[in-house]
């Protein structure tokens, strides 16, 4: 849900709220308004029979069917005061049925006499003011909503168009393109305007770090490798002197094997920062099919060499937007950890359809907690010599290229599933 249906929503949320509390409010004025105006009205015809009897005419003329008037034989008490009050009586046209009536209940003197004054009107019933109020209401409402969506989606819509450039430039933004964004540079409104200046001082700043980082990796890596093979180097030298006894051979061998993994580690680590910084780039689809089976053509040798059986069912035409360089990486990590963790005489089975890439191997439960088993650096106790990289890689290059992976154990076997996009 956009920006624009959220702010409609609101406000025509608001607006009943409005509108109802209005309404009630609405009723209870015109209510009192009628009861006001027809109080107002059986004063004002009182006064008039007033006149009618200082003119001498006879109250039997004067009392009709809702004027009662009744002379008193004496002054009536001093705490008399006009009454009135709401009654029920029949209706005058229609027969049996009662309607609601304002009644005026006073003591008048006229000329020298005082006279009892009993006048009724008909008074308009509170169904008839709700119905109306609501109408009325609901009519106001239904000309603001639409004049709500109306002006949601075209004045509003004129009014985020800077807006919506900003967000399709932050979009389009990639690290490792130095073009400038194509951010709005003439609008009126100053929240913009504030927002373009932050955009352009963060991106370039990131595109500084972006860089920096960049270079300090490839240096670092490149600075490394040059003294390990050096020290490679000259430990071999030493290692085919004559004059070595075996507990110096086999010292030199622990540094040999020490210093492949450092450099097996340095590499590892330089190609994740490689996929965090998303420099791999696919460009048409990929063949992954071909990737999957020349993979385990690979390492078919080495599972037959550990005893391992390798069973496969490798569709045809499944393409991939990815790097081949990734790819065959991916495949290659999944099927090795699961020749490495296997047991002796254990299995392996390679699924590949359009969904995705099932790889699933015989083998102990993990020491770890399966959801630590794709950070750095996690690796289980039977695979002491591995770099706890493997899956890591798996992971990076699955998030970096709309993959996904799942690690699931049941019944001695370990399955890895990489979900597929359904879009290639």
């Amino acid at each position: 849900m956009n920006l624009i249906i959220k702010t409609t929503l609101f406000y025509l949320l608001l607006s009943v709220l409005v509108f109802g509390a209005g309404g009630v409010l609405t009723y209870q004025i015109v209510r009192s308004e009628v009861t006001k105006e027809t109080d107002f009205a059986l004063y004002e015809h009182m006064r008039e029979i007033e006149e009618e009897i200082l003119e001498g005419l006879p109250l039997e003329l004067l009392m009709r069917e809702r004027v009662g008037i009744q002379k008193l034989p004496a002054a009536p008490p001093p705490d008399t005061f006009f009454v009135f009050s709401d009654t029920l009586a029949l209706h005058p046209y229609l027969d049996e049925k009662m309607e609601p009536y304002r009644k005026l209940d006073a003591v008048r003197k006229v000329g020298d006499g005082y006279y009892r004054f009993s006048i009724t009107d008909i008074f308009i019933e509170s169904d008839d003011i709700y119905d109306v109020v609501v109408k009325i209401m609901w009519q106001l409402f239904l000309i603001l909503g639409l004049s709500m969506l109306v002006s949601s989606f075209l004045v509003t819509r004129w009014l985020l168009r800077p807006f919506r450039r900003i967000l399709r430039s932050i979009q389009q933004f990639s690290l490792r393109d130095e073009s400038p964004l194509d951010l709005p540079q003439r609008t009126s409104t100053r929240e913009f305007r504030q927002l373009n200046a932050f955009i352009q001082a963060m991106t370039l700043r990131a595109r500084q770090d972006f860089k920096s980082v960049k270079e300090f990796s490839e240096n670092a890596s490149h600075e490394m490798q040059t003294p390990l093979s050096i020290a490679r180097g000259k430990l071999d030298l030493l290692q085919e002197s004559e004059d070595l006894g075996q507990e110096q051979l086999e010292l030199i061998s622990g540094a040999q094997q020490a210093l492949r993994r450092l450099s097996k580690l340095n590499n590892a680590l330089l190609l994740l920062t490689k996929i965090e910084n998303e420099e791999f780039r696919e460009s048409a689809p990929l063949d992954f099919s071909k990737v999957v089976r020349s993979s385990l053509d690979n390492f078919r040798d080495l599972a037959g060499f550990k005893g391992l059986s390798l069973k496969q069912e490798t569709g045809e035409a499944v393409y991939l937007r990815l790097d081949l360089s990734l790819a065959e990486i991916l495949v290659s990590n999944v099927i090795s950890n699961a020749i490495r963790h296997n047991i002796k005489g254990g299995e392996i089975e390679v699924v590949l359809n359009q969904a995705g890439l099932r790889v699933r191997n015989t083998g102990q439960p993990l020491s770890v907690p399966a959801e630590q088993l794709f950070q750095r650096f996690q690796k289980s106790r039977q695979s002491e010599r591995s770099l706890g990289l493997g899956l890591s890689i798996v992971r990076e290059i699955c998030q970096t290229n709309d993959l996904t992976v799942d690690y699931n154990y049941q019944e001695g076997w370990h399955e890895v599933w990489i979900g597929f996009p359904k879009n290639v």
